[in-house]
């Protein structure tokens, strides 16, 4: 436990929500719940964007092989106050690095690992580093204009 003491995490940048089908579930993260969805941010068009009225980000995440297949697993997003640290940080720890660090279109860098558990753990830089013309329609797909 001692060598993630020095990560100083600011907030919770985003979580990651497991859904079978956007459509399905847009009634109630949308409608009932108010979320606004916004341009995504990665290349990946089952990760739907989207966000609280106070500007928290939630990732609605399909299965990769669309509705009905194997659901990918619940992450929350850890806002770091310095991102080049917390790598160096992750790489001398005992917890494997199972993707990145990389950096998406608005600038934002993010690197992931997995606790004991199973249970992903992402850590991310602020958003919106750099400016991104990405568009979404009213089912979270983006794309560049």
């Amino acid at each position: 436990m001692s060598e993630l003491k020095n990560i100083k995490i600011k907030k919770i940048n985003h979580v990651g929500i497991p859904v079978n089908d956007r459509k399905d579930s847009f009634s109630l993260y949308m409608d009932f719940l108010g979320l606004q969805v916004i341009p995504s941010m990665v290349d990946e068009k089952h990760v739907i964007w989207s966000k609280t009225s106070d500007g928290t980000m939630v990732h609605l995440i399909e299965p990769q092989d669309g509705p009905g297949n194997e659901m990918p697993s619940f992450h929350v997003a850890f806002e770091v106050e310095n991102f080049d640290e917390t790598v160096e940080i992750l790489r001398k720890s005992k917890y494997k690095i199972t993707n990145g660090p990389n950096t998406r279109h608005d600038g934002q860098k993010a690197i992931y690992i997995q606790d004991i558990d199973g249970n992903t753990l992402e850590f991310t830089t602020h958003n919106n580093i750099k400016h991104s013309n990405r568009i979404v329609d009213e089912w979270g797909y983006t794309k560049n204009p």
